[in-house]
């Protein structure tokens, strides 16, 4: 805000921009991965997220650069809740119902664990070399999820994969199908007790 010149509103503009952003990659994730597969469309968003810091790295004081970062921040977000809502649910399909809290405790601390790290050797980075130098080395630091899935099976996962079962037990039923023990029960109406 100190060295692009930002004002309150200006920067309360671009955060609430930036935040539609997010509303729409979670609301159109499930659409995108149905029209391009869930490993190019979260390797797209990926690889869109680091090109998205651009203008934040060259940006000097005007309204132009602000509509750049607000637009540019709008993307970076739309990506992340797209990749992050698409990820979630194939761990989700992937891991079986038994160790579904394990799955979600550790990519938790994975996730959240490295931000005591990187708050503090983002600050030594900016009082050292200055502001710009720690977004640089923020952007770089993006690479590594696109590396790492570029990497991985997933990248070419066209589809979602079906729900995983619990060890020696029945698959889940698709959500239209009535529960076995609904489809034998005889139908009653309303307000009829057993």
């Amino acid at each position: 805000m100190r060295e692009l010149r930002f004002t309150a509103t200006a920067f309360g503009i671009v955060m609430g921009t930036a935040a539609l952003g997010a509303c729409a990659g979670a609301l159109f994730a499930p659409r995108m991965t149905r029209w391009f597969g869930p490993g190019p469309m979260m390797l797209t968003a990926l690889l869109l997220t680091p090109i998205t810091q651009l203008p934040l790295l060259t940006a000097s004081p005007g309204r132009s650069w602000q509509i750049a970062i607000g637009a540019a921040l709008a993307v970076q977000l739309l990506c992340a809740a797209a990749t992050g809502t698409t990820q979630r649910s194939i761990r989700q399909m992937i891991t079986t119902p038994r160790l579904q809290g394990r799955m979600q405790a550790v990519s938790t601390w994975l996730t959240g664990g490295s931000r005591p790290l990187a708050a503090p050797l983002a600050g030594v980075i900016g009082t050292l070399h200055g502001v710009r130098s720690a977004l640089i080395a923020g952007t770089v630091l993006l690479l590594v999820p696109l590396a790492v899935l570029a990497l991985s099976p997933v990248r070419s996962l066209r589809a979602l994969p079906a729900t995983a079962a619990a060890p020696g037990g029945n698959p889940p039923a698709p959500v239209d199908a009535p529960a076995a023990d609904e489809a034998r029960a005889p139908h009653t109406k309303e307000g009829d007790r057993p």
